[in-house]
């Protein structure tokens, strides 16, 4: 066994565990509300009702329409990206600030408030920890890093 094998296990564990905590979360969030949204931002668009832009007008939100189709947006688009480890930490970033909000106004609604509280503690993680390495950026990084070995032996 090789010296340089031994610490990247306790790395590898740690990769793996970020790696089921942005699939879970990611697509547990899309599946949940990400695709509910849409559907109900598609409808938006022909009848001209939808609850979370009702919700987001009772709450005092400004630009109540623009807000709920950039939240849908978050957590369709941006669940999705976390969950492949693609631009990890803008969506991470983005869905922080949005699940922080989303806490806010339920509170202020006074509506259940913890599961939106739970989902912006874990973008929040996964912004700080970033996406590791089993994941679209971290290939892409390898792959910016090392351009083609096979023709820098050519030369």
């Amino acid at each position: 066994m090789t010296s340089s094998s031994q610490p990247s296990s306790p790395n590898r564990g740690i990769d793996a565990g970020v790696l089921l905590l942005r699939i879970g979360a990611g697509l547990s969030l899309f599946l949940i509300f990400g695709l509910q949204k849409l559907q109900a931002g598609w409808a938006y668009a022909h009848t001209g009702e939808w609850p979370f832009v009702d919700f987001n007008r009772k709450v005092g939100l400004p630009l109540p329409v623009f807000f709920a189709y950039a939240q849908t947006l978050n957590e369709s688009f941006g669940a999705l990206f976390l969950a492949l480890g693609l631009w990890s930490r803008y969506s991470a970033a983005a869905l922080s600030v949005g699940f922080a909000a989303a806490t806010m106004c339920s509170m202020k609604a006074v509506e259940p408030w913890l599961t939106a509280a739970y989902f912006c503690m874990i973008f929040t993680s996964l912004l700080l920890t970033g996406p590791g390495r089993f994941s679209l950026d971290a290939l892409m990084k390898s792959r910016s890093n090392n351009p083609n070995p096979a023709s820098a032996r050519n030369k």
